[in-house]
């Protein structure tokens, strides 16, 4: 259907801008829902990062209840090139002399001088030898065969590789002409119970012919494989140079030979934990203040300001930090205790070195404090998760059942100014029709009321003739 127009020609009447003006003025209303649209948009929006700050705020209050939270240890080495150190909850505190003798090494040896890679390798005659790879010095170990199919010093090599038996093979060109060619044996653990050797378990003296000599310990002394050390003084062995089994909970890897001190402290974990809430809950505090600072005119300039979940949030929000726990097991019952108190705006302050000394004296208290010394008992942070948690939980927290409002608000919103603009681009469409009609009429008229004149004015002109 083609587009009707107003011309305005036969009346003279701007038409167009009378259903303008009609569209305009009934228009008003659904200008009026978008406006409260973008509204309800800002603050959903407003809400939904306050809530991911609040679930940060949630993360770290849970944190606080974990019951292995400061129970850990950390271990220092003074000079990290001798050795390191790892430590569990079961090492003590304190300082330990580490001196390092002798690492741990692997047994290495090698054969003689064959011409080739492809010579055979069976002494004798023999047309096939057994062997086995043993690990430590055992009577038995991973079975092997030479025969006619392997009867090089490639397939004795690829032979060992082959078993995976903690030993390695390789092939040395002691000259670089091919002449000179030696296999290489290395065990890939470290120490004399680590090390596998190559026994032949047949008569075919093979494994003397191959003449193997030890490259590692060069004497041939497996005790030297092991690591030498001592401990305060204590003169310990070990088969690796990764030892968990000297001190309780403290696990050391010796690096070289020198001497080291070794310290383990408590854990800084709960320092960790606490700094990361004073930040989650300072953020919230700040995203509050700034709602309500106020803008050019005096007014507070936040799409949240005055917003009665805003409102709920900060007041539960500030009970966290005067949170308190009598019955945690411990001698602690406030947060002021370990250097966590509110400055005047409400934020937090952590004072790290009343924490520090209260670790010090009273580990077992702090701890107790936040979680509670038995699982029957509860500290402060599990009053504090509750808070948070009650607020930011995406599906029952009272700052989501507002977001989920102020979504279906929109909703609602959006589908009524879409069935009144429908209206009211039907209300257009019939104006612009009616006025034309209208303008078409009365152009009518107009011209025969011109007629009519024109016809008037010549009679008069005949009958004064």
């Amino acid at each position: 259907m083609a587009a009707i127009s107003i011309s305005g020609i036969g009346s003279g009447i701007d038409f167009n801008a009378v259903r303008d003006a009609i569209i305009n003025q009934r228009a008003v209303p659904i200008q009026q829902l978008q406006t409260r649209v973008t509204k309800y948009n800002s603050r959903a929006d407003g809400l939904k990062e306050l809530n991911a700050l609040l679930a940060a705020l949630t993360t770290a209050t849970n944190d606080l209840t974990r019951t292995d939270v400061g129970t850990g240890r950390s271990a220092s080495s003074a000079d990290p090139t001798v050795a390191t150190a790892t430590a569990t909850s079961a090492a003590n505190l304190g300082n330990l002399n580490l001196n390092v003798t002798r690492l741990a090494t692997n047994l290495t040896q090698a054969s003689r001088s064959f011409a080739s890679i492809d010579a055979p390798i069976l002494a004798g005659g023999a047309t096939s030898a057994t062997f086995e790879l043993r690990l430590g010095g055992a009577v038995s170990g991973t079975e092997i065969t030479i025969d006619s199919s392997n009867n090089t010093l490639a397939g004795l090599r690829d032979a060992i590789n082959a078993e995976n038996a903690g030993i390695t093979a390789s092939i040395i060109d002691l000259n670089g002409d091919g002449t000179q060619q030696q296999i290489v044996l290395s065990s890939t653990a470290t120490g004399a119970t680590g090390r596998v050797e190559l026994v032949e378990t047949s008569a075919t003296g093979t494994a003397t012919d191959l003449s193997l000599r030890s490259l590692n310990p060069p004497d041939g002394d497996f005790s030297k494989l092991d690591a030498v050390f001592s401990i305060n003084g204590l003169d310990l062995t070990r088969s690796t140079n990764n030892i968990s089994d000297a001190v309780s909970g403290l696990s050391l890897t010796l690096k070289k030979v020198g001497s080291t001190s070794i310290e383990v402290k408590q854990s800084t974990e709960i320092e960790e934990k606490l700094t990361a809430l004073v930040t989650a809950y300072n953020a919230i505090q700040d995203f509050i203040a700034a709602q309500y600072k106020k803008d050019a005119e005096g007014r507070p300039g936040g799409v949240l300001a005055g917003d009665s979940v805003l409102r709920n949030v900060q007041k539960q929000i500030s009970t966290i930090a005067g949170i308190t726990s009598a019955d945690n097991g411990g001698a602690l019952t406030s947060l002021t205790q370990i250097g966590l108190t509110t400055d005047k705006n409400g934020r937090l302050e952590f004072d790290k070195a009343v924490l520090n000394e209260q670790l010090q004296t009273n580990a077992d208290d702090v701890r107790a404090l936040l979680y509670g010394k038995t699982t029957a008992q509860t500290g402060v942070f599990h009053a504090a998760y509750a808070v948070s948690n009650g607020l930011s939980d995406n599906i029952t927290g009272s700052v989501q059942t507002a977001i989920k409002g102020y979504e279906s608000s929109v909703k609602n919103l959006n589908d009524t100014i879409a069935k009144r603009t429908a209206l009211l681009n039907t209300m257009r469409d019939t104006l612009t029709r009616q006025f034309a009609a209208a303008d078409a009429a009365i152009g009518q008229l107009n011209g025969q009321a011109t007629a009519l004149s024109s016809f008037l004015t010549s009679l008069t002109k005949q009958s004064r003739s």
